[in-house]
């Protein structure tokens, strides 16, 4: 259910000359009133206000507004074109807070100034009991929905440019269509802005970090003619982002890939902690594989839901579900992990793994003929990566925990089965 404020004219107090949106991200959060209009409960709004203003004011080459300035809008009817002219931003973020009992309803939508359409909008619904948790749910949810729509709009911004791009440009062009095409047969030709801005400036952050992740991805999917050259391209390209910004948050999700790829789980969660820490709305899609490897398929599954629910229509859920069966699989669920591996197939169709875990899981679950025909359209695939166990084997990151070895055991037994060769 989504919501409508009342709006009309807003006299402008600001000079002409600041009439025009810049060209970054520009943006304000407006307050957010109490439906109820229950004064006692402003509190909780304003606090949702300035974590929200906060939280996007770290996204790098953003504008946002001050929370004082916002503030002068709270209670007065809103025209939001009149906003973008006055504040020289073009996104207006609105909402209202609703309390009932123990509970807490949030709304919130993205304005574009310009055309006054709506461009996002969701609904949140916490319990109250823990308030500081709640605010944390609720502003990291909308911080990342409304990164995604940042790196959307940057992109956009940097297409129109595209007849003298700069190195930022080129670099916020290429985090756009990474988001885009990350799952897509279109995802390698996906990074060439980001080598185009580094020709331009070899430390361009932004340009490094995303390049990380082409080929931490062919490392994972077995995509490149050599997986261990892959490995240390992105080991080069995500320390050396970290190296020249050690507080840009996307270095150390690049880093923490590359430290998962290396079998160095634990220094992978700190990676993705510290992450987190410069980032707080961002999810880091490895933490649960790092988990799992480490024998910790609880905590695989704790972080995944945190995940989901803090981003739960995000464009790579696909990663989390398959996180979630493998985390399943470990702890000999397969009925359970089938339903997730199942989610990660059709948020990832392309991904022929996926397909091949839920043959073995099929087959461990009891459903043989099921198994056998999976695995037979997992081979029929050209893009099928690994078609013996021994090609398996070869590729298995290393692990010391007696569940993850015991889980391997099961899933050879349950490969077999299916059909895959030796």
């Amino acid at each position: 259910m989504y919501f409508h404020l009342d709006r009309a004219p807003v006299v402008s107090r600001t000079p002409s000359n600041w009439a025009k949106p810049s060209e970054r991200f520009s943006i304000v959060v407006l307050p957010f009133p109490n439906l109820p209009g229950d004064r006692s409960q402003d509190s909780l709004a304003d606090v949702l206000n300035d974590e929200l203003t906060t939280r996007l004011s770290r996204l790098p080459a953003s504008f946002v507004i001050s929370r004082t300035t916002a503030f002068t809008y709270k209670g007065k009817p809103i025209d939001v074109r009149q906003i973008g002219k006055d504040l020289g931003v073009r996104y207006v973020l609105e909402g209202s807070v609703q309390p009932s009992g123990d509970r807490l309803r949030v709304n919130a939508q993205l304005i574009d100034t310009e055309s006054d359409a709506h461009l996002w909008a969701d609904q949140f619904d916490e319990n109250r009991s823990n308030l500081l948790q709640m605010q944390d749910d609720i502003v990291g949810r909308i911080g990342r929905a409304m990164h995604l729509k940042v790196t959307a709009e940057m992109g956009r911004l940097a297409q129109t440019h595209a007849a003298n791009p700069n190195a930022e440009d080129l670099a916020w062009r290429c985090r756009a269509a990474f988001t885009r095409t990350y799952f897509t047969s279109e995802s390698d030709a996906a990074y060439r802005p980001c080598e185009q801005a580094l020709q331009i400036d070899p430390e361009n952050v932004r340009a490094l970090a995303v390049l990380s992740f082409k080929f931490i991805r062919r490392f994972f999917t077995l995509a490149g003619p050599d997986r261990q050259a892959d490995l240390r391209r992105a080991d080069e390209l995500a320390s050396l982002a970290i190296k020249i910004d050690p507080d840009f948050y996307h270095s150390y999700n690049a880093k923490g890939g590359v430290l998962v790829a290396q079998g160095r789980y634990q220094e992978a969660i700190d990676a993705y902690r510290r992450a987190l820490m410069l980032n707080p709305s961002a999810i880091s899609f490895g933490s649960p594989d790092a988990y799992n490897l480490l024998g910790e398929p609880e905590q695989a599954i704790a972080y995944a839901d945190k995940a989901m629910r803090r981003s739960p229509n995000d464009p790579f859920s696909a990663i989390l579900y398959g996180q979630k069966a493998q985390a399943y699989g470990i702890l000999h669920d397969y009925q359970e992990a089938l339903v997730w591996i199942r989610r990660a197939e059709t948020g990832d169709p392309d991904n022929p793994n996926y397909r091949l875990t839920r043959s073995a899981l099929l087959a461990l679950a009891g459903q043989e003929a099921d198994a056998r025909a999976t695995m037979q359209r997992y081979l029929a695939s050209p893009n099928a990566p690994v078609r013996t166990i021994t090609q398996w084997q070869r590729v298995l990151l290393p692990t010391d925990s007696p569940r993850v070895l015991a889980w391997r055991q099961k899933w050879i037994e349950g490969l077999r089965k299916a059909g895959l060769p030796e």
